[in-house]
């Protein structure tokens, strides 16, 4: 230390040891005001993030040098010799994370001891209140590693040396008066509950200013040479500039036209908007926050009402971007495709960040170029954004699971800044009605956060029942300060529009009913031969079966049949470059713009694959009996683009007799690998009486009165005494999934905390319950090399084409090689990087491909594999 110098100038924050053992070293006190540098540029450039953070009522500068001042002091745990300084070196002795450290000086020995010195001055307030009203505070930036810090770390004496207590203060106490100069925090009744509010905020900003901060590509490693100011004021702000600019972390504005034909040309004014679409083009954007519920048919156009009302809530100032959630990655990639084509028009420039957020987002142009023949383009600004989910909900289109949203309420590591992401964009979630308990009560926390935030949100469903809006609605609303929300209004289509201003419910006129003839049989034999029939007189045809199992019985039997060409089998459990294969089929003989020529007795056999993402149409239709929601989504496949005169549509209903009488095998008799599938028979028999008494769905005018028939607050008083006890199990099981979510989900009131720690383990806060499924890599094995399913030049590519899930209680894991198998099983998987992998090597035997695998209980399990009929799993007697 150079005489002089401040006591903590030789205490080191960054070190690297590059390929030749050479080491370098970045100080800490430097790398501390490069983070400030970069919370201060993202401040200054984004109005919306600053709304967001200050609840404590600053003047813009005030918050700047508070803000600035916090990230200084969050890697303050690392003025710990034994815990950060001597790691690296011989015999170094770990005491606890730098994070957990950190907090623990402040805690102990910092933060009374800047009260009372006057470092950090609160107005009229006790020691007390004034730790109460920091302490959130210091837990946001100290906890800047994905997780609040712990809040039993070790003792201070054998954290720290007397030495690096002095350097620390010494530090903390330059900052102060660096950045604070006196400024003293407001300290009213108000000032303890926002503060805890605004640390969810800052700890994302801090997590996200770190990681550009310590990108040494902009903060190159320097010796300490310079004074704190001339450090901050010549080095650290115009190197964050440089940083933030290229790295696209500042928002783009939004365009400045707004509007249907605008957003989507392509669309219009070639066709006239609905009166919905017309409504949310003009109503009045008043003040935020705001929530949207709109409620109308698939297919209605919802997408793009949703899209206008996002960017013009945008252009309000009261969002810079969007992240559509969806159920599943297949309903993610289709929407994504979507946006793809007109997110350019939503900004002024192509500086904003685009990211498909899912776990297997990285498949996304391989799937593409297999539908569409094409590869995907590059998207501006993915590159520092897409390379980590973590980051995924920063940009500013993003579009992906509903997992990677409800993960921002749960206490895993780097929640905060998948919440900071949201709440500075519009979040739309799309079919809202798919959300089981468990992730229905995720959803209504993380409206929760969102509103208390002033952040926006717009939900789209064709099938919510009216229990659920008010749910979703109340919890909106929970957080916001004189928001009472009261519906009233019944009616489909219908807009639900919160905000500070009242609640509005709009209905609309059905633009377009189709009536789709219902009938039920109960022979298996019927409904065969009225899928032959259609297809004999030159009409296409779906039967919608339940299990892949069934599907395929389905699909052999009626093979015999028809013309074997004709009758085509589409369930999920092909390999995924199989399955894209026969998905590009089914949508050239069924989608949009297949020709009568090409649909003429083509048959289909599907599982639940087709009811999501896909967009198809057939002339007649069989289903397995499902609740009455699933029911209404497989009516939609019907005559559902106009192509002439085909006759009435007419879906066939395979179910159990309807009898007023049931006990609780009704379901299971009939549909015995299907009983599992959906396990509340009472909805089951409530949809098929419905079904069988109306004879008919008007689509979408009988959407939402038949749902609330089924799962309506009323609809428990029409359960036969023969389902009580089951229905009474499964409303159990509801509850405790509830609980469960409830139990999981972080507490907005609590502030950036730790919680028990749940936050040490991801895997025990899961973002939607079920059963576990294992994920399968077929291979070709020929004696002498493995080689993947699909046939790909690229080798990751073609193990990503030759996966398949199945449940785990049907495979656990690989079974034991040996030999040159072995080798080549063990080499295939070091070159998958890490990845979770179960390789079933596959072998040519009397035409048939077959491996083994291992079951739960250690058994062997055989698989079969043929690009016909799929994946079969059996046990081995």
């Amino acid at each position: 230390m150079n005489a002089g110098s401040p006591l903590y100038a030789d205490y080191r924050g960054k070190f690297h040891t590059d390929e030749n053992n050479r080491y370098t070293s970045h100080p800490l006190a430097y790398h501390a005001l490069d983070v400030a540098a970069v919370g201060n540029v993202l401040l200054k450039n984004d109005p919306l993030l600053r709304e967001r953070l200050n609840t404590l009522r600053l003047t813009e500068k005030e918050l700047e040098a508070l803000v600035c001042f916090l990230l200084t002091i969050h890697d303050t745990g690392k003025f710990s010799t034994p815990g950060f300084q001597r790691l690296g070196e011989p015999h170094d002795i770990r005491v606890g994370h730098h994070s957990d450290l950190g907090y623990l000086l402040w805690k102990e020995h910092l933060l009374p001891t800047a009260i009372e010195e006057g470092w950090l001055r609160v107005d009229g307030a006790d020691l007390e209140r004034c730790q109460d009203i920091v302490t959130p505070l210091l837990r946001a930036v100290c906890g800047h590693h994905g997780r609040p810090p712990d809040e039993d770390a070790t003792a201070l004496r054998e954290a720290f040396l007397p030495e690096d207590i002095k350097a620390a203060e010494a530090f903390v106490r330059d900052c102060a008066t660096l950045f604070l100069g006196g400024t003293p925090f407001p300290a009213d009744r108000e000032t303890v509950r926002e503060v805890k509010k605004a640390s969810w905020i800052l700890a994302g900003l801090c997590v996200l200013a770190d990681w550009i901060g310590s990108d040494r590509d902009y903060f190159a490693f320097r010796r300490a040479s310079l004074p704190l100011p001339d450090y901050f004021e010549r080095i650290a702000l115009p190197c964050a500039e440089w940083a933030v600019r290229e790295k696209r972390a500042v928002p783009s504005a939004p365009a400045e036209e707004c509007g249907l034909p605008t957003l989507f040309p392509d669309l219009f004014p070639l066709h006239e908007p609905t009166p919905l679409q017309q409504y949310v083009a003009s109503l009045p954007i008043g003040g935020g926050p705001h929530l949207f519920i709109i409620e109308d048919a698939t297919g209605s156009g919802k997408t793009e009402a949703a899209l206008t009302l996002a960017h013009r809530l945008m252009a309000a100032g009261e969002g810079e971007g969007i992240y559509i959630a969806l159920p599943t990655m297949a309903t993610a990639n289709a929407m994504y495709g979507r946006i793809e084509r007109m997110k350019d028009r939503l900004f002024r420039d192509e500086t904003y960040s685009t990211v498909l957020a899912h776990s297997a987002s990285h498949l996304y142009g391989l799937m593409k170029t297999y539908l569409e023949g094409e590869a995907a383009s590059e998207t501006p600004g993915t590159t520092w954004l897409a390379d980590n989910r973590k980051k995924s909900l920063l940009a500013q289109v993003g579009v992906g699971t509903i997992d990677q949203a409800l993960l921002a309420i749960l206490p895993v590591r780097h929640q905060s800044l998948r919440l900071l992401g949201l709440a500075r964009n519009i979040l739309i979630v799309d079919e809202v009605h798919a959300c089981d308990c468990y992730m229905h009560e995720l959803l209504r926390r993380l409206l929760e956060f969102h509103g208390a935030f002033g952040g926006s949100a717009i939900l789209l469903s064709a099938t919510l029942p009216a229990i659920q809006r008010r749910e979703l609605a109340g919890s909106f609303a929970r957080r916001i300060p004189g928001m009472d929300v009261k519906l009233q209004t019944e009616g489909y289509p219908l807009l639900t529009h919160i905000s500070p201003t009242g609640t509005e419910e709009e209905v609309f006129p059905m633009e377009r009913e189709r009536q789709v003839t219902i009938t039920l049989t109960a022979s298996p034999e019927e409904a065969v031969a009225a899928i032959v029939k259609v297809a004999k007189e030159g009409r296409c045809a779906c039967w919608i079966r339940n299990t892949v199992d069934d599907a395929v019985a389905a699909w052999e039997s009626l093979s015999t049949l028809l013309p074997p060409d004709f009758v085509h089998l589409f369930h999920a459990r092909f390999a995924l470059g199989d399955r894209l294969q026969i998905e590009k089929a089914v949508l050239d003989l069924f989608g949009k713009k297949s020709t009568p020529e090409v649909r003429a007795g083509q048959v289909l056999i599907a599982t639940q694959v087709v009811e999501q993402s896909l967009d198809l149409d057939f002339d007649f239709m069989v289903s397995d009996l499902a609740p009455i929601d699933r029911i209404i989504q497989r009516a939609g496949r019907l005559h559902r683009h106009e192509r002439g005169n085909r006759g009435k549509a007419h879906l066939l209903i395979l179910s159990p007799e309807v009898i007023s009488d049931p006990d609780e095998n009704w379901y299971r008799s009939f549909f015995p690998r299907g009983a599992a599938v959906y396990e509340d028979h009472a909805r089951l028999w409530l949809t098929a009486r419905l079904l069988s008494q109306e004879g008919k769905i008007v689509i979408p005018g009988d959407a939402h009165p038949f749902i609330e028939a089924v799962f309506g607050e009323g609809s428990d008083a029409a359960i036969p005494d023969g389902f009580l006890n089951l229905a009474a199990e499964v409303r159990g099981e509801e509850c405790a999934d509830a609980s469960f979510a409830i139990q999981n989900a972080l507490g907005l009131k609590g502030g950036y905390v730790e919680t028990g720690g749940a936050w040490k383990d991801d895997s025990r806060v899961p973002t939607r319950l079920g059963e576990p499924s294992v994920t399968l890599r077929l291979a070709r094995w020929d004696g002498e090399r493995l080689h993947p399913w699909a046939d790909e030049a690229d080798l990751r590519a073609a193990w990503d084409l030759s996966q398949v899930s199945v449940r785990e209680k049907q495979v656990a894991g690989p079974t034991e090689f040996t030999g040159p198998l072995a080798d080549a099983v063990t080499q295939a998987v070091a070159g998958m990087r890490g990845r979770d992998t179960v390789i079933v090597p596959l072998q040519l035997e009397n035409g048939i491909w077959t491996g083994f695998a291992q079951s739960p209980g250690e058994k062997p399990v055989l698989i079969t594999y043929n690009r016909g009929r799929g994946l079969e799993i059996s046990g081995i007697k």
